[in-house]
């Protein structure tokens, strides 16, 4: 959720610097000067800075993705300790109050039961 918080400051920050630097029509057809070579920083440094964030944004989209379709095993410890199953499931897949195994099976738990989750 942060790292979402960021990358959408990043976007506007960045957003608001472009249109800064950008000067008024007007100007541009009232002067008559061939305009000066802008600088290699900034032809190419911002399609660099764009091109890392984009590269970075991939790289990220596809951790996550891979970290959320990882097979974990759950064990569910009823409160009196007596019963308890073992199923696998991917970690995308558990939320508080259900999780949807391997096999397709939704199951639905307590906020009694208590959930051991281990990465294989």
């Amino acid at each position: 959720m942060l790292t979402k918080l960021l990358l959408t400051l990043a976007v506007i920050i960045m957003g608001i610097l472009l249109l800064a630097k950008r000067e008024p029509n007007a100007k541009a057809i009232a002067t008559v000067n061939v305009p000066a070579m802008p600088s290699l920083w900034r032809r190419y440094g911002m399609r660099g800075a764009f091109l890392l964030l984009g590269l970075s944004l991939l790289g990220y989209s596809v951790w996550y993705w891979r970290d959320q379709h990882k097979v974990v095993t759950v064990t569910i410890v009823s409160p009196a300790g007596v019963l308890s199953g073992v199923y696998k499931a991917r970690k995308g897949d558990i939320s508080e109050a259900k999780m949807v195994t391997v096999e397709g099976v939704h199951i639905r738990f307590s906020n009694a039961e208590r959930l051991e989750i281990l990465e294989d």
